[in-house]
């Protein structure tokens, strides 16, 4: 009889490569002190770049209060979400808009929310579309618990040769889905998008939205990047300030501290739902996964700092855009043969070495990570995030200048040794 059950099994062939990556990195990671010979991590979306402003506000927010030794409100505190619908309408709305903590659950991370979505909207063998490429972990979230997977919906146009979102792309993949007897249940946007760095407007949007509410597909809307916007870029606007949304109740808006907050440790991911009933039905489930009580009212008493987090906000901004550029330029000079896709949003480089491959192939695209990963930087390959050209790789900018020095150095050796090994 085997140790464990074929879920289990089915949970382990499922588990995305990026996470056995990241597990190896994080036992032997970089530190120019500590551990100079570790693994450069410039692949895992964390943000550094505020870490000494962050850990003394936690710290000096931070208390215990008796109701931290029992259990969390399954639905998340009601103080909190109350806060973060108040944050939310100030932060995303130029009117006055109103949002009810009835409709808003707090899990663990947006990885939790869209678990627990997939449970809520969807029947198992049931799919979800989405562009690629994208964050692979999506695959694990949505067959985790639910026996969901998704369709591919690639954002590289093959004429133009450009990544650009579209309607056509989401009906060109529901057909697919249909054709293979597979039922769509939603299709999931990101914006601003990871890896891409694309700002998605309401132009682009809107004609999803209606194609979803034409098949009657929920639409989940990550905007767990929403106020990692470069400055001087075109201004996000969130779904939660569109005045038009075909189908409400089947449109859902994600959010995290883990990337504008730079707090992925805390693990907290907000959920709000296009019913009460969704979050109601969601609760019971929910009860896994809530973060402490402890944590969540830390948060609120950052929040509440209205002058603290507005000041964080732009301080953060502002280091994104310099660490961008500083990032950007370092890649171009190493090697002019490089080029870097602009972005306009988020943590990444999106970085094409097509013109250093010997052959544009998935093969020849692992074959380079291997030997970045040899030399001891860790970025990510575009196959193992869904991109449909070889070639394109995903680097993280929002770490010390000293990683990213060090990471251009090693990647430099892996370069010459992957030139010499094809030659």
């Amino acid at each position: 009889m085997p140790m464990y059950s074929n879920r289990a099994k089915l949970m382990d062939d499922d588990c995305s490569l990026l996470l056995w990556y990241k597990s190896r990195v994080q036992l032997n990671q970089y530190d120019e002190k500590q551990n100079p010979q570790g693994i450069c991590n410039l692949g895992v979306a964390e943000n550094h770049l505020c870490e000494e402003e962050l850990i003394a506000k936690m710290r000096s927010v931070s208390s215990w209060s008796g109701q931290f030794n029992y259990y969390p409100d399954s639905s998340g505190e009601f103080p909190f979400r109350q806060r973060l619908c108040a944050f939310f309408s100030e932060t995303f709305c130029s009117m006055q808009t109103t949002l009810d903590p009835a409709r808003m659950l707090i899990s663990s991370g947006v990885s939790g929310t869209i678990a627990l979505l997939s449970v809520l909207i969807a029947d198992a063998g049931d799919v979800f579309l989405i562009a690629s490429p994208y964050y692979t972990a999506f695959d694990f979230d949505v067959a985790a618990m639910a026996r969901n997977s998704l369709i591919k919906c690639p954002l590289l146009n093959q004429d133009i040769g450009e990544f650009s979102l579209s309607v056509e792309i989401f009906k060109q993949g529901y057909e697919s889905a249909v054709a293979q007897n597979l039922r769509p249940r939603a299709i999931v946007l990101v914006n601003p998008h990871n890896p891409l760095g694309d700002i998605y407007d309401e132009a682009v949007m809107q004609p999803i939205l209606e194609f979803a509410a034409e098949k009657r597909l929920h639409v989940i809307v990550d905007e767990i990047y929403a106020l990692s916007v470069f400055q001087n870029q075109r201004p996000f606007k969130s779904i939660l300030n569109y005045t038009s949304i075909p189908d409400p109740e089947r449109t859902h808006f994600l959010w995290s501290f883990s990337k504008d907050f730079a707090l992925s440790g805390t693990r907290v991911g907000v959920l709000y739902a296009g019913t009460k009933d969704i979050c109601r039905v969601g609760t019971k489930l929910n009860f896994l996964m809530v973060p402490s009580s402890a944590i969540q009212m830390t948060l609120k008493l950052i929040l509440d700092d209205r002058e603290w987090t507005n000041a964080y906000l732009k301080l953060n901004q502002c280091r994104l855009t310099e660490q961008y550029q500083y990032a950007k330029n370092q890649i171009e000079q190493m090697d002019k043969r490089i080029r870097i896709r602009d972005a306009q949003a988020g943590l990444f480089l999106w970085i094409d070495f097509r013109s250093i491959l010997t052959k544009v192939t998935f093969e020849e695209e692992h074959k380079l990570f291997d030997e970045f990963f040899n030399h001891g930087i860790y970025i990510t390959n575009g196959l193992t995030i869904g991109c449909s050209e070889p070639g394109w790789f995903r680097m993280v900018f929002t770490v010390k200048n000293k990683w990213i020095q060090e990471g251009i150095e090693r990647m430099k050796q892996a370069l010459n040794t992957y030139k010499l090994s094809s030659s």
